[in-house]
Order: structure tokens, then sequence, then C-alpha cells
């Protein structure tokens, strides 16, 4: 696989592979790298932002994204809905002229799907939940793949509040087992709470 130029979006959250996330579009920057994807298909990635002293400011493991909705709000503002397409590494970051990060990455492989096995069941149920007690969120996926420990395990990973080096390191796995692992222990330990 070979090195691309990208675009990126620094975010608070991560969007992974088949997630979905609005996103506010503010300024010319912003806007002039969501036309170029829209009309060229330029490669632009949600990357975290990473506050400690490292050679790179944002996360190393980002996503990229497509444009699945928009539309323009009251202040003249942009709002879009992006979909996550595929886990990349980041080597490189510098900023642009007006002020949009760019960076050289690399594609990894997304996780493989997998059955959502018997033991891991409550996850996908308790997201499920998640979804019907705010709306706003499970509105934006048209179909939920709660037997899919992939899908299941990458949407608690963008919605819980994890220190991002966790996230990170979880992203960074070969499949989604570590993940789903480690959200049943955080699940299981709030019951007991």
């Amino acid at each position: 696989m070979k090195r691309i130029e990208a675009a990126l979006l620094p975010i608070e959250a991560p969007v992974l592979p088949q997630g979905r996330k609005e996103l506010r579009i503010v300024t010319p920057g912003q806007l002039r790298m969501v036309a170029n994807s829209l009309k060229d298909d330029n490669a632009w990635l949600v990357v975290c932002m990473n506050r400690d002293e490292t050679d790179l400011p944002c996360y190393p493991v980002a996503t990229r994204v497509r444009v699945v909705d928009f539309h323009q709000l009251d202040d003249d503002s942009l709002s879009i809905v992006v979909e996550g397409i595929r886990k990349v590494r980041i080597s490189d970051v510098w900023a642009a002229t007006d002020g949009v990060w760019m960076g050289k990455v690399l594609p990894l492989p997304n996780w493989p799907p997998r059955p959502l096995a018997d033991n891991y069941a409550m996850l996908g149920e308790a997201l499920k939940r998640l979804y019907d007690s705010q709306p706003a969120l499970g509105e934006l996926y048209p179909q939920l793949a709660l037997d899919d420990a992939c899908w299941v395990s990458q949407r608690w990973l963008e919605v819980l509040p994890l220190i991002e080096k966790d996230k990170q390191m979880l992203m960074e796995q070969a499949d989604c087992c570590k993940a789903m692992q480690y959200v049943m222990s955080l699940i299981r330990s709030h019951q007991t709470e």
C-alpha cells in the first residue's frame, strides 16, 4: 500500500469505519476541504487531537471519511454527516496556507466482521438502548448491525468517554477482540457500582 496525501479535520472523538458523525464546517479552509472531497473524491480524514508533547498534533491512527449528507445551517455554516471508510496511520502533518491540516497517510486494514458471540450479546442490546435513548445518534444509521461484533465494538469506541491513548491502542489491534473485552469489562464494572 502506498502513502497518500490527505486533508485532516481535527475532532474530539473518533469516527471509525462504518461509523457516522454529524460535523459543523465553519472555516473557509474546511469548506474547501469538503468541496474538494465531493468534487474530486479527494482523501480527507477525521483525526483526534493530541494534546501531549509529541511529533504529531493528532493521534496517528485516524479514519478516512466520506460525506453522506449535508445541509446549510441558519448561521450559514455547513452541517455534514460523514461515514468512516478506512483506518489509516498518519506519518507527517503540516498546515496548508488556509490553515487546513494536511498529512501523509498509509491505509491500514479495517477489522473483519465477525458474529457477536452470545457472551457479548449484552453489548449489542446496550448499544440499541443507547440509540433509542438518544435518537439524534441512532438516526445517523439507516440500519444497525447489532449482530456484528466489529460494528458494535467500533460504535462503543466512538461514544465511550475513554482516554484517547486507550482508544488508539484498541484501534491499532488486528481485530475487535480486545475492544469487545475492554468494553465488556467497563459495562460490567459499571453494573457492580
